[in-house]
């Protein structure tokens, strides 16, 4: 199953109360989230879909244009969350998510690497990022577990899985549709409509999104200079890559060294506020005291 995060961008995790109830939002740039009811419940409005969570429950919320979380008022309320930025979907696997649950149960697994998450507090570092990061995916592999979406996979041909392949393997050569095509003896125009409806983007998109996350992975963990990691993988000179850097992950080359993968809350992009209902029924409206943990306050 294809993941719905772009893993590349980060995760941040995050948890908030509110002793009478509220609500955070509206965000209106697009989020992927993972959100954990662990008291009271809470109306999450994403898009133009409307899901409730009781307290014990989670949900994954994707929206591409609004979100919104109301609390009751009246009631205390417990909310936990993992934000990351949303992968690009091909059609298939889009189809597919509509058919995921709208609500699981928070399992033991699901619990323990949230907390996990949140113990790692909110500083950055290779290392920590890194391990942050990978709690995050772990996190949203284990809510598609408890909701058996690995079991429906994904029958993707052959041709498309060979062509795949050769990219992932080779990348840092130069590759042309035309190549790829003949390599597994189809034309490059059904080569093309395969790899993007299983894939969800063309050849020598993918292609390109290989030869930056590898450039991203090398300006992280590596003291190679710019110009050794663009020749490394596969660009012409070193412009391309920073342009292509630039575009994957909205920061120059240098500036991906100087924030070393850390991401930087849904909230604080937006600057979002929640409305806080007092017990007297007065509101409030300004962030809550709330423990941001590993960079973050969305929902989604």
């Amino acid at each position: 199953m294809h993941a719905i995060v772009d893993a590349q961008h980060g995760f941040a995790f995050g948890e908030a109360s509110y002793q009478s109830g509220g609500m955070f939002g509206p965000l209106t740039k697009s989020y992927v989230c993972l959100v954990m009811v662990h008291e009271g419940a809470a109306r999450i409005t994403c898009d133009d879909t409307v899901v409730r969570l009781e307290a014990g429950q989670c949900g994954i919320f994707r929206n591409e244009r609004f979100y919104l979380a109301e609390y009751e008022r009246g009631r205390r309320d417990r909310v936990t969350w993992c934000e990351a930025s949303p992968a690009i979907l091909p059609e298939s696997v889009a189809l597919r998510l509509r058919d995921l649950p709208a609500r699981v149960a928070i399992s033991e697994r699901i619990e323990a690497l949230q907390r996990f998450g949140l113990e790692l507090g909110t500083g950055s570092g290779t290392s920590l990022n890194m391990l942050r990061n990978a709690l995050g995916q772990s996190l949203f592999m284990a809510f598609f577990h408890e909701a058996h979406m690995l079991e429906a996979g994904l029958d993707v041909p052959r041709p498309v899985l060979l062509a795949k392949q050769h990219i992932d393997e080779n990348f840092n050569q130069p590759i042309s549709v035309g190549s790829l095509a003949h390599s597994i003896a189809m034309t490059p125009q059904h080569l093309i409509v395969l790899f993007r409806r299983y894939v969800g983007e063309t050849p020598i998109r993918y292609l390109w999104q290989k030869r930056a996350e590898h450039g991203h992975f090398l300006l992280l963990h590596t003291g190679l200079t710019i110009s050794d990691i663009a020749y490394r993988c596969g660009y012409k000179n070193p412009f391309h890559f920073s342009r292509q850097i630039k575009l994957h992950f909205g920061k120059s080359p240098r500036e991906v060294r100087l924030n070393r993968g850390f991401r930087v809350p849904a909230d604080e992009v937006e600057n979002a506020v929640d409305t806080v209902y007092q017990a007297e029924s007065e509101e409030c409206e300004g962030r809550i005291a709330r423990s941001v943990a590993a960079v973050s306050r969305l929902q989604v």
